[in-house]
């Protein structure tokens, strides 16, 4: 009991500093904050199905941009032989 008496006055300012400094939470403490975690991630990220199906046809359209390319290489380097040749 004494032990009880002695350490009282050192839990009481414990449980105040951990009520002043919100260190435990209530549980609906705990939705609110998870429903805006929520919500702040549906906004700024998107799905990774979303994610993936974006990049599948940026890759298709970018092989597409490299495949036009080689062909207009293709085009303009059989353009400048043709045009040596009947220079000579």
């Amino acid at each position: 009991m004494d032990t009880i008496i002695e350490y009282a006055p050192l839990v009481i300012v414990l449980i105040m500093f951990f009520l002043q400094y919100k260190i435990f939470v209530t549980p609906d403490q705990i939705a609110e904050v998870k429903s805006e975690l929520i919500e702040y991630v549906a906004d700024h990220y998107v799905s990774d199905k979303t994610y993936r199906d974006n990049h599948t046809s940026l890759e298709n359209r970018m092989d597409s941009i490299d495949k036009n390319v080689n062909d207009v290489k293709t085009l303009l380097i059989s353009i400048v032989q043709w045009h040596g040749s009947t220079n000579n």
